[in-house]
């Protein structure tokens, strides 16, 4: 016996007068299975036609929007949009710190290389001590360094943190996607039970039973994928202060230190007092005038510089003129060095355990004055101590302050004398008229 077919009872449809009687039975059957696929077909009909009212609603009318929710999800992607901007800024921060780290490796670098050679053994010391400073910051293979430090804490503490938040944003995006189409195929499949049910169909007809196991399949699909969603969009909103605020602070923490230790480094590189004169002091503008000074001066002293355009004797020539500007401009150590050393004198300090050298210069110092070369080699030579004190301080002094005071007053002397000029010249008009 199969299904949808009338059981073959003995005497009736059967035997030579079943195909006189007209064939009844295997029409039953024809119509039965007739009725079943244009029920199928109008099933798929109706079907077809709630996707396509919920799709035309959707696009016409705008889906049935929940307000809460949609708020949850536009906070959502816009705390998303800022661990993109924040990751984003990040690495731009990171590579203008590698550039300015580069920077430095090569000033640093040029700077040392035109001035650790020099005959000045501060500026040459300095010089070294700027490099030095500059790997303390600079030097990525130095575990210690402030730049690797930096990179370290800003991929340990910002970075991978971001970066895992925005790999589950993402994901979480997905979810709501998946999200929106359950809902759309819940919507559909509870459009559907509706109207089977608007019909009053039989509660055991395969219809509605098809419907209503659709509707709880599409309801039971949506409400997993639900949950999860819910769940952590509940979970980031209630963390999404604290996520911001650890990013900032910490973001600033970290650039602190940075700078904060980048200037330690270069603090030791310092030397304890500032004492250098102001490069602004010292263009060929300021150096002009002094020149000027020097040539109004020879002129003045009425210097006569003989044989310049021999070209045999141009080099003594200025050789004999910078000795000459030496001992002018110091002309203590000249007049010293000139100075004979009393043998008495010296054999009375070298009795008391002086050596020669020292004795000889602490007389010609003091004019041959025993006591008070005795005095001033028992007090260790004072200038030599000072100018030990100054080395070990690392601090240098310069070297051009009298020849600025010596401008200086050459200038005062210069306005003195233009005023004397112009009194005079007042003078000499009260007494014409």
């Amino acid at each position: 016996r199969s299904p949808g077919h009338p059981a073959l009872v003995p005497g009736r449809g059967c035997g030579p007068g079943a195909a006189a009687r007209g064939g009844r039975p295997r029409a039953e059957p024809r119509a039965a299975m007739t009725r079943e696929i244009v029920d199928n077909f109008e099933d798929h009909i109706n079907s077809i036609r709630t996707e396509w009212h919920v799709m035309k609603e959707k696009w016409f009318h705008g889906e049935t929007m929940d307000p809460v929710f949609e708020g949850t999800v536009r906070d959502f992607c816009a705390f998303d949009e800022t661990m993109h901007n924040v990751y984003n800024k990040v690495q731009v921060f990171m590579r203008g710190v590698e550039s300015l780290a580069n920077g430095m490796v090569v000033l640093s670098e040029g700077v040392a290389g035109g001035l650790s050679h020099t005959a000045d053994s501060l500026i040459a010391s300095d010089s070294c001590k700027l490099k030095e400073a500059t790997n303390q910051i600079c030097r990525a293979d130095a575990p210690h360094s402030a730049i690797a430090k930096l990179r370290r804490d800003m991929q340990f503490n910002i970075l991978k943190p971001v970066q895992d938040h925005m790999v589950n944003n993402r994901n979480l995006k997905v979810s709501l996607d998946i999200r929106r189409r359950r809902l759309i195929e819940l919507n559909s499949a509870k459009k559907t039970f509706e109207d089977v049910t608007k019909k009053n169909i039989s509660h055991t007809d395969r219809r509605y039973l098809q419907a209503q196991s659709t509707f709880e399949s599409a309801k039971m699909s949506f409400n997993d994928v639900d949950r999860h969603v819910f769940e952590w969009l509940y979970i980031l909103e209630e963390y999404r202060g604290d996520i911001l605020d650890s990013t900032l602070q910490t973001l600033k923490y970290l650039e602190y230190e940075f700078f904060a230790s980048s200037a330690h480094a270069i603090s030791t590189s310092l030397p304890s007092r500032m004492e250098f004169r102001p490069m602004v002091e010292m263009t060929p503008e300021h150096l002009e005038a002094q020149v000027e000074m020097e040539l109004q001066k020879a002129e003045g002293d009425g210097e006569v510089i003989a044989n310049i355009g021999a070209s045999d004797t141009s080099i003594v020539d200025f050789s004999a003129r910078l000795i000459d500007k030496k001992v002018k401009e110091d002309p203590g150590d000249a007049a010293a060095s000139a100075l004979p050393v009393d043998p008495l004198s010296l054999s009375s300090l070298l009795s008391q355990g002086f050596e020669e050298g020292p004795a000889r210069k602490a007389l010609r110092k003091h004019q041959n004055d025993t006591q008070a070369a005795l005095d001033w080699l028992i007090n260790g030579q004072v200038e030599e101590d000072e100018k030990r004190k100054q080395v070990s301080d690392g601090v240098r002094m310069p070297t051009t302050v009298k020849r600025v005071q010596k401008l200086k007053a050459m200038r005062r002397a210069q306005q003195k004398k233009q005023e004397e000029k112009e009194r005079a010249e007042g003078k000499d008009d009260d007494s014409d008229e």
